[in-house]
C-alpha cells in the first residue's frame, strides 16, 4: 500500500489559480497567420460567407493547463510513500527496536523502517527516545533529536543473542515517570526467547493513551542450529524453526578452523515440521577437523553453531595383557571402559600378546589417551613408551588392581602402599566410602558429587607435601580417589580403584563418564589444543556478531568460569563465541536445545495496539518527475503553435529553436560534467580515500573515521587534509588520491577483475592501499574477513609482504611507534618487504612494488577507522578492544604515520645521513 504525501502542501493553493488561467487562455485568440497580400485574387474571387474569429483549440488549453497543473505539484513536493504513515502521534517518539540474532536477516528493512519513522518524526520536530533491547539498559538513549537517534540507527548492529527484555521495563517505567512517550514504535524481531509478550504488554501500559505501533516482519524467522552430535559413524546436526507453517529449504556446510569448506548437504523442513536432522557421513579425521557448522546463506548467528576440542571424537587405547574380555567378556574392565568412553571416543583395545607389543601398538596408533587396566609393574620398555607418549602431551590413565596393589609400581602419580585397603566385610570395623568431592584445581571441578558412588576397596597413596595438589577428587575420608601428575606435555593419572565392579560402583555411574571424557580431553589431539581447568576463568577469544560472522571481543564482554559453560546463557556480557585461548577454548552458541525459540506472542495486547508492516523500499521525491514532464509538455505546446501558426510549412526561428531543443532532450547528456566536477573536488585539496563497501554502518566507520583522523592530522602538523571521499574502484578515478582505506567485510560484494586491475594499476602508478580485515588477525589467519582479502589479492601481482620492521621509516615518519594499533591490537602492519632490484623490461608482468620508496599496500586487522570514528560532537561511535592505556591515542598516532609516509616517501629514512653532514659542515 502507498501513500502520497507533500514537503510543502501549502504549494498546491497554487491550483486554486487553473480556472482564471483557463479564462485568460480562452479569451486570448491563437497567434494569427502571416498571408501575403493578394489584390488581384480578391476583387476576382470575393468571399460572400460571413467569418467568424478564429479561437484556440479546446485540446491546447487542457494541455496548457496540464502544464501548469504539474508546475504547481512539482513546487509541492510531492512524495510517493511505499508503506502508510507509521507516525501519527505527537510528543516524543519511543522507537523501540529489537536487533537480537533473529533481526538479522531483514535488518537493512528494518533500518529503512527506523529511517523513515525517524523522518516523519525530524519533519514535525519531535524528540526521540531509541530503545535497543539486545543491548539492554545501556541500549536506552537519551532523548534526543531524530537526526541524532538516526545516526545512532545507523551504527547500531544485531547482535548474536536473542535480547532478554525484561530488565528494560524498570528502566523505561522510570523514563515514563517522569517524560511520558507521545508515541511508541517497536519493530519486534521474529524470534522471542519468551519475554516479548510481557515487554509488549508493559510498554501499551507505560503509553497510557498514545498510540503503540508494532512493525512486523513477514519474512520468517531464520532457521537456527542448536546441536550438533556424533554417533561414531556420521555427525547429525539438529535445526528448528519457530514457525513451521511453510516448508523451509536451505542447505548446510561444515567448516574447519581456518574456513575450509569439509562438506556440504541440503536439507528441507516440510510445512507443519519446526525440527529437521541433517546427517553427515565422514571419516573420524574429518569430523575432528570440523569446528563450525552453518547454515548456507543464513545470515544470522542462530544458523552457526560453534564445536571446541570437547565435541572431538578422540581416540583412544585400551592396554591390558590379560585377555580377560575373551574369558568373562561382560565384567571384564575392558567392558566397562568401552562402554564409558563410546559416547564421545574411538576405542581400540590392545592386549593379545606381551605387554611391550601391546603398548607399541597403542601408541603408534597416536591416541590422545591410553588407558591401563590392572597391570602391574611396567618394564623399562613398556615405561620408555608410556613416558615418550607422555611428553608429547598424550594422556596415560591407570586403573588399580590386585596386581598394582601388589607390586612396587613407580610409573604412578604419587607413592603407593603396598597392598589394597579393604572398606567394609565382615572382619573390618569400618564401612564403605562415599565419594567426597572434587578438586577446584582438576579437570573435575564444577561437576556434581553423586551420593550414591561407593568404593569398598582402594589402594593408598603415601601421605606427601604434594598429595593434596596431586589429587584430583577424594572419597569421604580424605584418601584419594583419582590423582594425577604431569609429565612433559602430557599427564598420568590414576584411579585408585579397578575399572570394573568389584573394588567399587563407579564404572557403572554417569559421574564415571564424565571424569574419563574429561580426563581424555587433556590428551593432545591434532589441533594440539588442550582441556582448560573446571575452576579456569576463560577470556573472550572470538566472539559472533548477529549475522554470524567471528569478529575481534568487544569492550564490556566478561570471561566464563569453564565449569560455568554447559549452564550459561548467552548474554551482552556473555555473547555467543569462543572463550579461552589459542591453546585451549570453548564454544558457547547462540542456541541450546533447552532455549527456548519461538515467534513472538502478540495475543492478549490491547485493542488500540496497531500492526503494520515493515519499510522495504524508501520513499520517492516525484519533483524531478513533475517539472520533466512539464517541460515535455512545454515542448509539445511549442510544437502545437508552430503547427498552427504555419511554421513547418516555412523555415521558421521557432520550429529550428523547438528542433534543437528536442536534439539536446533525447540526446544522452554528457556524463563527463558530473565526472570532472568530483575530480575537481578531489584535486581541491589532500583528501584521503575510502572504498564503498555497500554495508552501510562500515561505510559510515570508514567516512567518521578518515573525517577525525583528517582533523586530528590538521591539529598536529602543517598538512590540512579536505574532507575524505568515496571512491567506487570501477569506474572512478583513483590517481587524484595519495591513500585509500580499503576496509573488508565478507557480507560485501566480491570486487570484480576490472576493479581489482584498476586498484592493480594505481598501485603500480605509486599510489598506496591500506587494506583493513577488520577482524584482529594476523594475516596468515583464515577469518572471513582475511579470506576474502586473500581472494581479492590473489587477482593481482601482490609483492612479498613482512610486518613493518622496528628500524622501518613507518614507525618514525612523524611519531616514533613500536606498534600499529587500531580498534584492536593482535594484527601487524604488513607492508612490501624490501627485496632485489626491479625486474629487467623483458616484457614480463611487473608485479606491485614500490616505485617511490612508498610500500603500494599496507594490511592491517586492527580495524583502524573503527578507532577513529567519531561523530560531529566528538564522542567515538565504537569501543576499544582491550581498550589499553592510551590506545586511542597511538591508534591516531599510527594514522598519521601512515599518511605521512605516503605523502613524503623516505625522506626521514635521510635522518641518519644528519650526523655525517653535521660533521662536514664543522669542518
Amino acid at each position: 500500500m502507498s501513500a502520497l504525501s507533500f514537503a510543502a502542501p501549502l504549494a498546491l493553493l497554487g491550483l486554486l489559480a487553473l480556472p482564471a488561467i483557463w479564462w485568460l487562455l480562452k479569451a486570448t485568440p491563437p497567434r494569427p497567420v502571416t498571408r501575403l497580400f493578394p489584390p488581384l485574387a480578391l476583387i476576382i474571387r470575393p468571399k460572400r460567407d460571413q467569418e467568424t474569429p478564429v479561437r484556440t483549440p479546446w485540446w491546447l488549453i487542457a494541455l496548457r493547463l496540464l502544464i501548469a497543473g504539474l508546475i504547481v505539484l512539482a513546487v509541492a513536493g510531492p512524495i510517493l510513500q511505499p508503506a502508510e504513515r507509521i507516525v501519527r502521534g505527537d510528543g516524543p517518539l519511543w522507537l523501540v527496536i529489537d536487533n537480537g540474532a533473529s533481526a538479522a536477516p531483514d535488518w537493512p528493512e528494518r533500518r529503512a523502517t527506523a529511517a523513515a519513522v525517524l523522518a516523519e518524526a525530524g519533519d514535525a520536530g519531535r524528540p526521540v527516545l531509541l530503545v535497543a533491547t539486545a543491548d539492554g539498559p545501556d541500549g536506552i538513549g537519551s532523548q534526543t533529536t531524530a537526526a541524532e537517534a538516526l545516526r545512532r540507527v545507523n551504527a547500531l548492529a544485531p547482535r548474536a543473542i536473542l535480547p532478554d527484555r525484561a530488565p528494560l521495563l524498570p528502566a523505561l517505567t522510570l523514563l515514563a515517570a517522569t517524560t511520558p512517550p507521545g508515541e511508541i514504535v517497536v519493530l519486534p524481531e521474529p524470534g522471542d526467547n519468551g519475554t516479548a509478550h510481557d515487554f509488549l504488554s508493559g510498554l501499551a501500559s507505560l503509553s497510557g493513551s498514545a498510540p503503540v505501533t508494532l512493525a512486523i516482519s513477514s519474512q520468517p524467522a531464520p532457521v537456527a542450529m542448536d546441536a550438533v552430535e556424533q554417533d561414531g559413524a556420521a555427525v547429525t546436526v539438529h535445526l528448528r524453526r519457530p514457525d513451521a507453517g511453510a516448508p523451509a529449504e536451505g542447505g548446510l556446510r561444515l567448516l574447519d578452523r581456518k574456513g575450509r569448506l569439509l562438506d556440504e548437504r541440503p536439507f528441507a523442513l516440510t510445512a507443519g515440521n519446526a525440527r529437521g536432522d541433517v546427517r553427515f557421513e565422514l571419516p573420524l579425521e574429518i569430523r575432528n577437523d570440523i569446528a563450525r557448522a552453518e547454515v548456507t546463506g543464513g545470515n544470522s548467528a542462530l544458523g552457526v553453531h560453534l564445536l571446541d576440542d570437547r565435541w572431538r571424537r578422540r581416540s583412544v587405547a585400551i592396554v591390558t595383557a590379560t585377555g580377560s574380555e575373551a574369558v568373562r567378556p561382560l565384567i571384564a574392565p575392558e567392558y566397562f571402559l568401552e562402554k564409558a568412553l563410546a559416547p564421545f571416543a574411538e576405542v581400540t583395545t590392545t592386549g593379545q600378546g606381551a605387554l611391550s607389543d601391546a603398548f607399541k601398538t597403542a601408541v603408534e596408533g597416536r591416541p590422545a589417551a591410553i588407558l591401563v587396566a590392572d597391570v602391574g609393574r611396567l618394564g623399562e620398555s613398556e615405561a620408555a613408551l608410556a613416558r615418550a607418549f607422555m611428553e608429547k602431551g598424550g594422556v596415560l590413565i591407570r586403573f588399580a588392581g590386585p596386581r598394582l596393589a601388589a607390586s612396587d609400581e613407580i610409573e604412578v602419580p604419587a607413592p603407593l602402599r603396598r597392598g589394597d585397603r579393604a572398606l567394609g566385610g565382615s572382619l573390618s570395623w569400618s564401612k564403605p566410602q562415599v565419594l567426597g568431592s572434587f578438586s577446584d584445581n582438576g579437570p573435575y571441578a564444577g561437576l556434581a558429587v553423586p551420593g550414591d558412588v561407593t568404593v569398598n576397596r582402594q589402594v593408598l597413596a603415601e601421605p606427601g607435601v604434594d598429595l593434596a595438589d596431586r589429587t584430583w577428587a577424594s572419597l569421604s575420608d580424605g584418601t584419594p580417589l583419582v590423582t594425577a601428575a604431569r609429565v612433559g606435555a602430557g599427564w598420568l593419572v590414576l584411579f585408585h580403584v579397578t575399572a570394573d565392579t568389584r573394588w567399587s560402583n563407579l564404572p557403572i555411574s554417569g559421574v564415571f563418564v564424565e571424569m574419563l571424557r574429561r580426563t581424555v580431553a587433556l590428551g593432545a589431539a591434532e589441533a594440539g589444543v588442550r582441556e582448560v581447568g573446571g575452576n579456569t576463568t576463560l577470556p573472550p577469544l572470538s566472539l559472533l556478531d548477529g549475522y554470524g560472522r567471528a569478529s575481534a571481543p568487544a569492550a564490556g564482554v566478561t570471561g566464563i568460569r569453564e565449569a560455568n559453560m554447559a549452564a550459561i546463557r548467552p548474554s551482552r556480557s556473555t555473547p555467543p563465541g569462543l572463550y579461552g585461548s589459542d591453546d585451549g577454548f570453548r564454544a558457547l552458541n547462540p542456541l541450546k536445545p533447552d532455549m527456548t525459540y519461538a515467534p513472538p506472542d502478540l495475543s492478549g495486547l490491547p485493542d488500540g495496539v496497531r500492526r503494520t508492516g515493515l519499510v522495504t523500499e524508501t520513499a520517492i521525491d516525484l519533483s524531478p518527475f513533475g517539472f520533466g514532464l512539464a517541460f515535455l509538455l512545454l515542448l509539445a505546446d511549442g510544437l502545437a503553435v508552430t503547427a498552427l501558426a504555419g511554421g513547418f510549412r516555412r523555415r521558421h526561428p521557432v520550429t529550428a529553436a523547438v528542433t534543437i531543443g528536442l536534439i539536446l532532450l533525447v540526446t544522452r547528456p554528457d556524463a563527463h560534467a558530473a565526472d570532472d566536477a568530483r575530480l575537481l573536488e578531489a584535486l581541491s585539496a589532500t583528501r584521503l580515500a575510502y572504498v564503498e563497501t555497500g554495508v552501510t554502518e562500515v561505510d559510515e566507520t570508514s567516512r567518521a573515521g578518515l573525517s577525525t583522523l583528517s582533523r586530528f592530522i590538521a591539529s598536529h602538523s602543517s598538512l590540512e587534509p579536505g574532507e575524505p571521499m568515496a571512491v567506487d574502484p570501477e569506474h572512478e578515478e583513483l590517481s587524484v588520491f595519495p591513500l585509500i582505506y580499503w576496509p573488508i567485510d565478507a557480507a560485501a560484494p566480491m570486487p570484480s577483475a576490472a576493479a581489482m586491475a584498476r586498484v592493480e594499476a594505481f598501485m603500480k602508478d605509486g599510489g598506496s592501499v591500506l587494506f583493513d580485515s577488520r577482524d584482529d588477525a594476523d594475516f596468515s589467519a583464515a577469518s572471513p574477513n582475511t579470506a576474502r582479502l586473500r581472494d581479492m589479492l590473489a587477482m593481482i601481482d601482490v609483492p612479498p609482504l613482512e610486518p613493518v620492521p622496528s628500524d622501518h621509516v613507518l614507525t618514525k615518519s612523524f611519531y616514533l611507534l613500536g606498534a600499529f594499533v587500531g580498534r584492536t591490537e593482535g594484527s601487524p602492519l604488513w607492508i612490501e618487504a624490501p627485496g632485489d632490484d626491479e625486474r629487467e623490461d623483458t616484457g614480463e608482468a611487473r608485479p606491485v612494488r614500490a616505485a617511490d620508496g612508498v610500500s603500494p599496500l599496507l594490511i592491517t586487522g586492527n580495524d583502524l577507522a573503527g578507532a577513529w570514528a567519531a561523530d560531529d560532537g566528538g564522542a567515538f561511535l565504537h569501543p576499544l578492544v582491550p581498550d589499553a592505556p592510551r590506545q586511542r591515542e597511538f591508534a591516531f598516532r599510527a594514522g598519521v604515520n601512515i599518511v605521512i609516509y605516503v605523502l613524503t616517501g623516505s625522506y626521514k629514512a635521510d635522518q641518519v645521513h644528519v650526523p655525517a653532514l653535521l660533521e662536514r659542515l664543522g669542518e
